[in-house]
């Protein structure tokens, strides 16, 4: 019978052995944990894609209560962003940034705006914010309007936009997403957080064609799981 049934967010992992992989999971329930993952390489691998850096999992974990190396057992892949075998260190170190501002009292709603839009980012989805995607002149201040066809934010003069309309304070916000770690955000980001998690939500399922649910790990994480 398993030790523990959860969903968690893999954080990283390496080879031991030949077959095997010793991955570290930040759980819903028990926080960070390390697990051998037993036939994770080889010519026909077990988990596949489920223990790629960022992915939400739901994981079986067997051995005694206290030990610092449990046994995985089954592992469902529930999310993922970053593509099998593609890794990057950037996501990894974005996972962690974002983790560890949670625990150190970070607003768990815009952490998950601020993972969003950098895993975007990192994928070349993320529409510039300073240039017109119709003319690619400067942007003028103020709200920022989206039009799917140019897949990116027009000017006046490119209008008019399909949709949607970010307002001013969400293009501030951006602005300090995309320059300052994630333990620099102060408050909740109110209002202007709320019209980018629809936004946000929109590009992601066009990508994948599903929705990303990993910010709902982070912000469980937020309600109480230990690092």
């Amino acid at each position: 019978m398993a030790l523990i049934s959860t969903e968690a967010l893999v954080l990283r992992g390496h080879k031991l052995g030949e077959t095997s992989r010793i991955v570290v999971l930040l759980t819903r329930e028990r926080g960070k944990l390390r697990a051998v993952a037993r036939g994770a390489h080889g010519a026909r691998p077990r988990y596949r894609s489920a223990l790629e850096p960022l992915s939400e999992v739901r994981v079986s974990l067997y051995g005694r209560q206290g030990a610092e190396l449990l046994r995985l057992g089954e592992a469902e892949l529930l999310d993922a962003f970053c593509p099998e075998g593609q890794a990057e260190d950037k996501v990894y170190r974005l996972a962690l940034a974002v983790v560890h501002a949670t625990q150190a009292g970070a607003s768990p709603a815009l952490l998950g705006r601020y993972l969003e839009a950098w895993l975007l980012r990192l994928n070349g989805l993320y529409p510039p914010l300073d240039r017109c995607s119709g003319c690619s002149r400067p942007l003028p201040a103020g709200a920022l309007r989206y039009h799917r066809a140019a897949q990116g934010f027009v000017c006046g003069d490119c209008e008019p936009a399909s949709g949607p309309e970010l307002p001013v304070e969400a293009r501030a916000l951006l602005g300090l997403v995309f320059s300052k770690p994630p333990e620099a955000l102060a408050g909740d980001g109110g209002a202007a957080a709320q019209p980018l998690e629809a936004f946000h939500r929109d590009l992601i399922s066009t990508h994948l064609e599903r929705d990303l649910r990993a910010p709902r790990v982070i912000r469980d994480v937020g309600r109480g799981g230990a690092l």
